[in-house]
């Protein structure tokens, strides 16, 4: 435990360094090397460093960053699927939220909505219908259609465009509005 502590004390703050350079923060860096030591004593009798310590620790440290940039890169991506979806939703007719029936009439609504999706053209208006009103998956949508993943994704992404060109002077009414109908 002695040799343990020592080891911690003496290359915990250079660890830390290396890798918050790496992560390019700090809290983070102290968790990692934190755990390259917590793993490091669960792993002791199994592992036979001798001369090869320092190495091992700022490889186990690089690992453990690269394992965490990785985590992030796939959050972010995430986070902006997440982000795509929302503002999906605000465009997405059967996302807004009654709250205002008398500004403005639900069949001129209806009648934009009809025209919007009429105005597509007909394998971007199927692939969006299919996403909207089947409740497919992209993926799903790619083999039914025999087209990739991406260009499923530009066709709905085109379609939800002309939305935003229509809806953009109601934008603010439909908000409040209830329609639920057009699902």
């Amino acid at each position: 435990m002695k040799i343990y502590n020592k080891l911690f004390t003496k290359f915990y703050a250079d660890l830390c360094v290396y890798a918050e350079s790496l992560v390019s923060n700090m809290a983070v860096a102290e968790d990692m090397v934190q755990d390259v030591f917590v793993n490091i004593w669960i792993k002791r009798a199994e592992l036979h460093l001798d001369n090869n310590l320092l190495p091992y620790l700022y490889r186990a440290v690089r690992n453990a960053s690269i394992q965490y940039l990785r985590h992030q890169q796939i959050a972010e991506q995430y986070n902006v699927q997440v982000y795509a979806k929302l503002r999906e939703a605000e465009l997405i007719p059967s996302s807004w939220m009654c709250l205002a029936h008398d500004l403005i009439e639900e069949k001129e609504i209806q009648a934009l909505y009809e025209t919007a999706i009429h105005a597509l053209p007909e394998k971007t208006r199927d692939i969006f219908l299919l996403s909207r009103k089947q409740g497919m998956k992209n993926s799903e949508i790619a083999k039914h259609v025999n087209l990739s993943i991406k260009s499923v994704e530009y066709h709905i992404s085109s379609a939800l465009k002309t939305f935003r060109i229509v809806f953009k002077d109601y934008l603010w009414i439909l908000i409040l509005m209830n329609v639920h109908y057009f699902t």
